[in-house]
């Protein structure tokens, strides 16, 4: 059984396509499979905003999955190897610019990707998967740390990653960029 596929579309044009789990896609492979996949289009308040932060009084974005397999239910293309592919580097590199554990400011391409669930290398169904939402820079440092259950971390859809520290309760918020 195939797994559904789901179109991000923007009726104005002006984003480009999306296919979920796999990134942008062309207009044209689009189009072809509007007819055979959920299509979802995007609101106007998902654009993409020209730079800077935008700062709203809301809650915190809700978790992606507590499972590591980033929402998923068939695993993606990719996403039961260890290593990211260039692509999701690549995409994780655009979107955080440094590590991402509490404190640390070492640039993303001095850093490992790493899974924030972890990866099951015995069942790869099970564990975490190699997907962007559960993956994120951490240097050797950190991600040392990190397996040492110092700071638990929770990914979010919005990609803040809120790290609590199971000792004290204490959380801290870290952003991508």
């Amino acid at each position: 059984m195939l797994p559904e596929l789901t179109v991000v579309l923007d009726p104005l044009g002006i984003e480009v396509p999306r296919l979920r789990g796999y990134g942008a896609i062309d207009p044209a492979l689009a189009t072809d499979l509007s007819g055979r996949a959920r299509v979802v289009r995007l609101p106007e308040t998902a654009r993409h905003r020209p730079a800077g932060l935008l700062v709203r009084d809301r809650g915190p974005a809700p978790p992606v999955d507590r499972t590591g397999h980033g929402g998923f239910d068939l695993p993606p293309p990719g996403a039961l190897t260890y290593t990211p592919s260039t692509r999701v580097r690549g995409e994780i590199l655009l979107s955080d610019h440094h590590c991402r554990y509490p404190y640390c400011g070492m640039p993303a391409d001095q850093c490992e990707i790493d899974h924030l669930v972890p990866f099951d290398h015995r069942e790869p169904h099970l564990g975490g998967w190699t997907v962007p939402e559960n993956l994120a820079p951490m240097c050797r440092p950190d991600h040392q740390r990190k397996h040492q259950g110092f700071w638990l971390p929770t990914m979010h859809t919005d990609r803040t990653i809120t790290w609590r520290n199971p000792s004290t309760g204490q959380e801290i918020v870290t952003y991508p960029r």
